[in-house]
């Protein structure tokens, strides 16, 4: 997973649960600090906003992609 757009990793990615965007299929590590999860999703969100022209359909893919990979987050730290 990179935040910001950068190849930077986060974590060693061992024992740590991921999440799956049910669009692309790109998993994303969940990591136990909400401001790098936000940023993660964000960044994600952002890709698939920028593949489509339509403005209007771009914000509603990057809504869906969102509350799923949001409400995967939620599901995940619940069952913790």
């Amino acid at each position: 997973m990179s935040v910001n757009g950068s190849k930077k990793k986060i974590g060693g990615g061992k024992g740590l649960p991921m999440i799956k965007c049910s669009v692309c299929g790109e998993k994303i590590m969940l990591v136990p600090n909400v401001k790098l999860m936000s940023e993660a999703i964000e960044v994600h969100v952002e890709k698939h906003k920028q593949k489509v022209k339509d403005p209007k359909a771009a914000q509603e893919i990057a809504d869906c992609v969102s509350d799923d990979l949001i409400t995967q987050v939620l599901k995940k730290a619940s069952r913790t």
